[in-house]
């Protein structure tokens, strides 16, 4: 092989690992904000599970909206 043949693969492969590496960072970035995201989800989940839970124990006490629960039933 000739020296200039040499150096093009060189070259050839000094590309690549930079686009490897650029590849690599992007993704990198990509995790970051996907743990970012699943942080907020996470937080939005327990807030409307709390919300949820909330609804659920204010229907089993089958009130009217009346606080009294002896005064007479308004029909």
């Amino acid at each position: 092989m000739k020296q200039t043949d040499i150096e093009a693969k060189v070259m050839k492969h000094d590309r690549q690992i930079v686009a490897i590496q650029k590849l690599i960072a992007t993704g990198m970035k990509m995790i970051v904000r996907n743990d970012q995201q699943i942080a907020r989800n996470s937080q939005q989940i327990a807030q409307l599970t709390k919300n949820v839970n909330t609804l659920v124990k204010s229907l089993e006490r089958g009130q009217n909206g009346s606080r009294n629960p002896g005064s007479p039933r308004v029909h």
